[in-house]
């Protein structure tokens, strides 16, 4: 099973999705931000591939930055 981690471009919007997630059964998990990837906000979303199509049709209630495939220790941009 893949993994997706989600950027945000503060811990504001971090915050914001992770409630709109959980409040729609999308299950997340905060985790630190990975240095290499972006260094704008601390904290950043990790989801199954199953939840990341229901997180995307959130767009219209949250703002993030990046979606990341997560693929071992290697972190792929998609958008």
């Amino acid at each position: 099973m893949k993994n997706y981690i989600i950027t945000f471009k503060n811990t504001h919007d971090a915050i914001k999705a992770e409630a709109e997630s959980k409040a729609n059964e999308i299950k997340v998990t905060v985790i630190p931000t990975p240095t290499f990837i972006t260094k704008s906000c601390g904290i950043s979303l990790r989801m199954g591939e199953e939840f990341l199509e229901a997180f995307k049709s959130l767009e219209d209630k949250i703002e993030y930055k990046k979606v990341y495939e997560q693929s071992g220790s290697e972190y792929i941009e998609l958008s």
